[in-house]
């Protein structure tokens, strides 16, 4: 499912084309050519044919028309197409079951010649898919005479002109129509003078996913440009066409093709062919047409694809991605990948630029960090001294009232005073005293023994008590 805009870029080339019409009464030359996107009709020549009976004049005329051609083209180096007239070939519209569409290129080298009047080794032939009709499936089958195109080849092949593909004039005009037409679903009819008959072709463009478009050939009819014809080629007309269906042709058969079909709004094909190949025509336009639809497969701008050319000696008409395309896409690849590793050479450059700053910010940051760590030491002493000025108070009410209660005989070796708790260490000649005159003072209570009592051989004790500060939080009382 590709996007308009991607498959008008896979189109764009810089590419020249030939195509040939080849009739027995005409020869017409167009030589194309597409810079980019802008397509472009640089050579139209045409010559006449003096019909024969005879195989040999017959070549011979054909031969001093290409001979005369030559100097309009190179024929070894532009691609040649050729076309055949409605009177070197035939077509039917032929109902197969839907079942045969994965075979349908052997089950039609089967029928052949039961389908056309025609022995199988007689013929070129070649199909397009028509769509489905109910529960069948139609298809185009288009086949010219070997001997007619053979003749034809070998008369180009003299003069080193190898045509990649060969075709009716019935797809040529076909593919031409849907050119002009442009973009946008709509069925078209395309009625051609050709040689004193109406050469009648029928398109269709339909949406096939999301925006993409198929294209059909739905049916190809010739009729003879007489009186008695008319009244069958216009029911033709009328049973073909739908309530938006444009009908097209040459603007020299404009006035004549409405007043046979009655179709007012007919719509004059050379207008739309000189807009969109920027040229005017020297040669009738009805004349021109296969000509310039048969060229535009050199240009990849063909929709339809038919060849006639037996399949083992078949060319290749379009590359499907050509030399443009190629390069652009290299040029694509190497601009992602050049804006993709671009990523981490960005962030490798803003790494290294960040690491020179951090270089130039190295002593800063060491002389912060040494003020930090300086100013972390200095409050952790103010701290400590904070807290012991919160507690002197304390503390020298503890040592007040232990020298005024514990009696002379006792020693004090040890004193500690941690969050509200007092703990002594010392001797006395009777430990156990010691604790009820603690438990009298108005500053100590739950006094007891925080290890037992051994006494030594100076017979003293020795002790160490633990108690807790009355009105600790607040800071306790004076005795």
């Amino acid at each position: 499912m590709t996007p308009p805009w991607v498959q008008s870029l896979a189109r764009a080339d810089f590419l020249r084309s030939v195509g040939l019409w080849v009739s027995p009464r005409r020869v017409v030359l167009a030589r194309l050519s597409k810079n980019l996107f802008r397509l472009s009709l640089v050579e139209q020549q045409a010559r006449d044919l003096e019909p024969s009976p005879d195989g040999a004049t017959r070549r011979h005329n054909l031969s001093q028309a290409i001979r005369s051609l030559l100097p309009h083209f190179d024929p070894g180096r532009d691609p040649v197409y050729l076309c055949v007239s409605h009177d070197q070939a035939v077509s039917c519209q032929v109902f197969l079951p839907q079942a045969v569409a994965e075979n349908l290129s052997q089950v039609l080298d089967y029928e052949v010649s039961r389908l056309l009047p025609f022995r199988r080794d007689e013929i070129y032939f070649d199909y397009l898919a028509a769509g489905k009709r109910g529960d069948k499936l139609a298809v185009l089958l288009f086949a010219a005479p070997k001997r007619a195109v053979d003749e034809i080849l070998e008369v180009l092949a003299v003069f080193g002109i190898r045509p990649r593909a060969v075709e009716t004039s019935a797809t040529a005009e076909a593919n031409y129509l849907l050119f002009c037409q442009g973009a946008g679903p709509a069925p078209a009819i395309l009625l051609n003078p050709q040689n004193g008959n109406w050469e009648m072709v029928g398109v269709d463009v339909q949406p096939d996913g999301w925006k993409r478009q198929r294209h059909r050939m739905v049916f190809a009819y010739c009729l003879p440009r007489a009186d008695w014809a008319e009244a069958s080629l216009r029911e033709l007309v009328q049973a073909v066409k739908a309530d938006n269906t444009r009908v097209f042709t040459s603007e020299a058969a404009k006035d004549a093709l409405a007043a046979i079909v009655g179709v007012d709004a007919v719509t004059d094909l050379s207008g739309l062919g000189r807009e969109r190949l920027n040229a005017d025509f020297q040669i009738d336009h009805h004349d021109l047409m296969p000509a310039i639809g048969v060229a535009l497969r050199g240009l990849r701008e063909a929709r339809l694809t038919l060849n006639l050319l037996p399949h083992p000696s078949q060319r290749e008409e379009g590359r499907g991605i050509s030399r443009l395309n190629v390069f652009l896409l290299a040029l694509l690849l190497l601009a992602l990948l050049a804006w993709g590793g671009s990523y981490p050479l960005r962030d490798e450059y803003r790494l290294s630029q960040l690491r020179a700053e951090n270089q130039k910010l190295v002593p800063e940051v060491t002389a912060l960090q040494q003020k930090e760590s300086e100013m972390t030491r200095i409050k952790k002493e103010l701290a400590i001294l904070s807290s012991l000025k919160a507690r002197r108070g304390e503390v020298l009410q503890i040592l007040d009232e232990l020298s005024r209660i514990v009696p002379a005989s006792a020693y004090l070796s040890n004193l500690r005073y941690r969050d509200g708790t007092v703990e002594i260490q010392g001797s006395a000649e009777s430990a156990s005293n010691l604790v009820p005159l603690l438990e009298r003072s108005v500053l100590f209570k739950n006094v007891g023994f925080n290890a037992p009592s051994n006494r030594g051989r100076d017979n003293r004790e020795t002790f160490s008590l633990k108690a807790e500060l009355e009105n600790a939080a607040g800071g306790g009382k004076k005795p």
